[in-house]
């Protein structure tokens, strides 16, 4: 379909005949602008039907941030994913794995790590990476019934043990009139008939990321809505352990106007496009499409010295270049253990990365400054008042004082209570250098003046050597950053991101190092033919079509790898 075909399907939208089915769909391959052609469709219909009349949801919190950014006409509650929008609808109901404080003391086996409440899972760990861990079976299992329940498989057909850990965790939910995340929907599903707030639209953006039951609520709701539009693409269906399935956005078949496929990738050049398409062609059912690459040739290399477990020379040797040239970097795996080796080489030399997509992860966000305790904000209060970096006068806050000296060692450094003292006071009043000594030991202060005077670097110095021990790794990696580069380095978003696949879906990079290989799980689904194998392909096609410029294959590490 070429490309002004496709914008005037989309101009159509709404306007076509609705005997069989209100849904349209809007298949994006990657680079195609699905965000930004489904933000002008929530535009289109607050002109028609107004801001009250138009609800947009998503698979995750990520994707419906991104949607705000497009400064939509529409109020914040009406841009959600479908389980905020559920939590809205049900009142608000008390969340169970954000509960599991009597459960984990009565089933300590059986462990759930509570959540933060009307925050959905959205898949950074799958459940290949619990695998078999005793530790975490409480979570595997909660997983596997949120799969099934997903899937609206048939209970019968359920896992024993699945069964057994359900009657468990049910009693427990009645017991404490708690509804958990998959009851939201399927309590929705039955019960709730009309979409929260009657919309006349409805969006509903990763489509092919939510589950069977997921969109079925969607669906029901559209009936009584003027239309909705499921926006997605199946090649890009990655969360299968989460119960997604591109069956559920296939089906069932629909008119063939209500099909829009938008064409042409921005992203995706030449090289890495024909990759991309012989990895996705194999899969076994998939919407056909027309797909174009952005026209720039790209380069597609193999890294032959270097697995995930070895990593530091093709660092060294290819990424540094890059960097040197202010490319942006992603490093991608299927799993996140495989990325342990890779942070410990960027750690010992000192190159800044993080994931954007995944903030809440603090090994993947060493340098995120937003907390207040962080190491950075530590850093950045002693800094701040040093002539080599920021205000000519040497004077602290108290503010800054408490942020520096909360994690230094104390009888010998501190002063006895003194912490307390300067919490109390007020955060903003300015301490001049010479009256530190009043909170710091004698000679500590002392030898405080003296790297003083000596510059910033040794002001770090005084610091990072007397922190307590059990700081010492938190602020490692940091420090040597500031020392190297200066602290501005510390605020700067970093040019490497690293995370699995599945935590950096929707974003891209200049250059993506892709490293093929497989856990146990994910080698067996691999070696299967049918949907088990597509899921594997798919997931790498993803990987795969993050790069802008340049695509890395590194060298598989053993034989549980994909071959590309």
């Amino acid at each position: 379909m070429p490309n002004s075909c496709a914008a005037t399907h989309l101009d159509n939208i709404g306007g076509k005949d609705h005997s069989i089915t209100r849904e349209y769909r809007i298949f994006g391959p990657p680079g195609t602008g699905k965000t930004t052609n489904l933000a002008r469709q929530v535009r289109r219909a607050v002109d028609k039907y107004g801001a009250d009349s138009v609800l947009v949801t998503s698979f995750s919190r990520t994707a419906a941030a991104e949607l705000t950014v497009y400064d939509l006409p529409i109020s914040c509650n009406r841009i959600g994913t479908l389980h905020a929008h559920c939590f809205h609808a049900l009142g608000a109901p008390e969340i169970a794995e954000a509960n599991v404080t009597d459960w984990n003391r009565v089933h300590r086996d059986l462990h759930i790590t509570p959540v933060i409440k009307q925050r959905r899972l959205e898949g950074e760990e799958s459940i290949e990476e619990i695998g078999n861990d005793k530790n975490m079976l409480g979570e595997r299992l909660l997983h596997q019934l949120n799969r099934y329940r997903g899937l609206m498989i048939d209970r019968n057909f359920w896992p024993a043990d699945v069964r057994s850990f359900e009657r468990l965790w049910s009693s427990y939910k009645r017991e404490m009139g708690l509804l958990d995340f998959a009851d939201l929907i399927d309590t929705c599903h039955h019960d709730v008939a009309v979409a929260p707030g009657r919309p006349g639209v409805i969006f509903a953006d990763e489509a092919q990321d939510l589950n069977v039951m997921q969109l079925k609520l969607i669906r029901r709701w559209g009936e009584h809505a003027n239309y909705f539009i499921l926006a997605g693409d199946d090649d890009q269906t990655i969360y299968s352990f989460t119960g997604a399935s591109p069956d559920a956005i296939l089906d069932p078949q629909i008119p063939e106007d209500h099909t829009i496929i938008l064409t042409q990738s921005e992203r995706v050049p030449r090289a890495i496009h024909k990759l991309a398409e012989s990895l996705i062609c194999t899969v076994t059912r998939r919407q056909e499409k027309t797909y174009f690459p952005r026209p720039e040739d790209g380069a597609v290399h193999r890294v032959t010295n270097g697995s995930y477990k070895a990593t530091e020379y093709f660092i060294l040797s290819s990424a540094m270049k890059h960097l040197e040239q202010g490319k942006t970097i992603m490093f991608l795996a299927s799993c996140s253990y495989m990325l342990d080796p890779l942070i410990q080489v960027l750690r010992k030399n000192s190159i800044p990365f993080h994931n954007p997509y995944r903030r809440a992860n603090g090994f993947w966000n060493p340098l995120l400054a937003g907390k207040r305790g962080s190491s950075v904000r530590r850093i950045l209060a002693l800094l701040s008042r040093h002539p080599d970096y920021g205000e000519i006068h040497s004077s602290w806050t108290f503010g800054d004082l408490v942020l520096w000296a909360e994690w230094l060692k104390m009888p010998g450094v501190l002063r006895p209570a003194v912490l307390e003292h300067i919490q109390s006071r007020d955060h903003s009043r300015l301490i001049p250098i010479d009256q530190l000594g009043e909170f710091l030991e004698p000679g500590a202060f002392l030898s405080f003046r003296a790297a003083f005077e000596r510059g910033g670097d040794a002001l770090i110095d005084w610091w990072a050597a007397r922190v307590r021990v059990e700081m010492h790794s938190r602020i490692q990696f940091v420090a040597e950053l500031a020392r190297r580069e200066g602290p501005e380095l510390l605020i700067k978003t970093p040019q490497v991101v690293i995370g699995t696949v599945h935590s950096v879906k929707g974003g891209q990079a200049d250059v993506v190092y892709l490293f093929p290989d497989l856990s146990r799980s994910g080698d067996a689904n691999y070696q299967r033919f049918g949907p088990s194998r597509d899921s594997v392909m798919r997931l790498f096609y993803v990987g795969i079509t993050r790069a802008r410029e340049t695509l890395y294959i590194c060298q598989r590490e053993n034989a549980m790898a994909v071959s590309i």
